[in-house]
């Protein structure tokens, strides 16, 4: 499409005073961004575009090798685009994907997960072929479905980023946050906003302030004081915060019991319990969508004929890598059942983390150990003390490849099998993570991408993996 002379422009420069080009779009970026070509080549990506889309556009900024550009009118419509239904959409930076049909987001990250595996990832053809054919998704609840949000306070608003800036807008009434978030979001700002607090903001020339709000159980709110910037420091910025931990502390009352923890809901476990700081999965479905599907697959798995070894053997060795609170860390046992006994080490670099995973399953308090997860797996393949069964769900940036290297390298010397479970909130990550299994002749038996995070461009991925063993055929 043909564009106009074009220079560096600076993206706070209104639209209204840029001249406007037509531009077709041939992709939409892994970050929502439509993509298309200048007349002169480079690359340009629009926030608010679709792939397939024809739109008119003003042009923001400009580097050597790419460009950034604002819509300003659709010519020709994709099938995809929809009307955002939440008002905050054109200022909020929570969603990228407001402007996108339920089904254009799932369908999106189906396709943006096959191109990570090629691009990133470099995952041979034949396996990127195998995992278009094994994938299988679901969409869970795409309205009021997250039970952990974490607010931004500048002083007079609380509510979550604008797109690409530092300026909070308000998340009144925010489409995907649990009800009772969002009163504990209204009761909040009104409290913050009171005279006594602004004062104390005033002194310490707030800059920002990051409370964490997370729905329990029992459906009562808790508040978690994250971070506080102040441009005054010294006296002022101790004050506001000595003032804050006590309002926090205050507004907790007894939700945080003598042991420091909090109980949120568990689809298995009556009582379930993790630090007010702790990790959750943001939506209220996804911890039993993840156990039903590991168990599902794990079950059906060990039925194979190469798995015989692994299905007759009475004592199972397992791990659960960056465990938590112990999400996941009863499936092996639940798995092998009655007629096997399952040692099940879980691994956690945060000690809070593993005092709740022993509260909340006594009988692996023994194997619960605070630790760095790449030490731990170092040790163990230097000492050939390997598991059957591995569970890992690392942070979003992954565990590393020559971490996973050494360990799929490791799991192939084995006599018996070994299965592995990959947990990951990245595509990009869990690409690169899992390409050493592959590369180590590890058989894919499934992978499901589960869309729970709706009108973002967040999903989470489990794929599991096995290995007959050096003494199979």
């Amino acid at each position: 499409m043909q564009t106009v002379p074009h220079k560096n422009i600076s993206p706070a420069t209104s639209s209204t005073n840029l001249p406007t080009f037509e531009l077709e779009l041939h992709d939409t970026a892994t970050d929502g961004r439509g993509v298309g070509r200048l007349a002169n080549g480079k690359v340009v990506f629009v926030e608010g575009a679709l792939g397939g889309e024809v739109i008119t556009a003003s042009l923001l900024q400009e580097s050597s090798s790419m460009a950034d550009a604002r819509i300003t009118s659709v010519i020709k419509k994709s099938d995809m685009r929809q009307k955002p239904p939440c008002r905050h959409a054109h200022q909020c930076g929570g969603c990228q994907l407001q402007h996108v049909t339920p089904a254009g987001q799932l369908s999106l990250k189906k396709q943006w997960l096959i191109q990570t595996l090629r691009r990133i990832g470099q995952w041979p053809a034949e396996h990127i072929q195998a995992a278009g054919r094994l994938l299988r998704y679901e969409q869970a609840s795409a309205a009021r479905y997250r039970q952990r949000v974490r607010w931004h306070f500048d002083g007079q608003n609380l509510g979550f980023f604008a797109r690409r800036t530092h300026q909070v807008n308000s998340a009144d009434g925010c489409l995907i946050v649990a009800p009772q978030l969002d009163r504990a979001r209204s009761e909040l700002q009104a409290r913050l906003t009171s005279p006594e607090f602004q004062k104390l903001f005033s002194d310490a020339q707030l800059v920002d302030l990051q409370i964490e709000a997370t729905l329990l159980k029992n459906e009562v709110v808790t508040l978690w004081l994250k971070d506080t910037r102040c441009n005054a420091g010294g006296a002022a910025e101790a004050k506001l915060r000595e003032a804050m931990h006590g309002f926090v502390k205050n507004w907790n009352g007894v939700q945080i019991d003598d042991k420091g923890f909090i109980r949120v809901a568990h689809p298995d476990l009556e009582s379930f319990v993790i630090s007010p700081q702790g990790f959750l999965q943001p939506h209220r479905s996804a911890m039993e969508l993840y156990r039903s599907e590991i168990t599902r697959q794990l079950k059906q798995l060990i039925k194979l004929p190469a798995l015989e070894q692994l299905h007759n053997k009475k004592n199972w060795a397992a791990w659960d890598l960056y465990c938590g609170a112990g999400a996941f860390s009863d499936l092996p046992a639940k798995v092998g059942g009655n007629s096997r006994h399952v040692t099940t080490w879980c691994v956690e670099g945060v000690s809070a983390a593993i005092n709740a995973l022993k509260w909340n399953h006594p009988s692996l308090a023994h194997q619960a150990t605070v630790e760095d997860v790449r030490e731990f797996i170092a040790a163990r393949v230097k000492a050939s003390e390997l598991p059957d069964l591995l569970l890992c769900d690392p942070p979003r940036d992954g565990i590393g490849a020559p971490t996973v290297r050494a360990l799929a390298q490791a799991l192939t010397k084995k006599k018996s099998p070994s299965v592995v479970v990959w947990i990951a909130c990245d595509m990009a990550s869990f690409a690169r993570d899992t390409k050493p299994f592959l590369d180590a002749s590890f058989h894919m038996q499934s992978i499901a991408l589960f869309d729970c995070f709706a009108h973002t461009v967040h999903a989470e991925i489990i794929s599991i993996f096995w290995y007959s063993g050096a003494d199979q055929p």
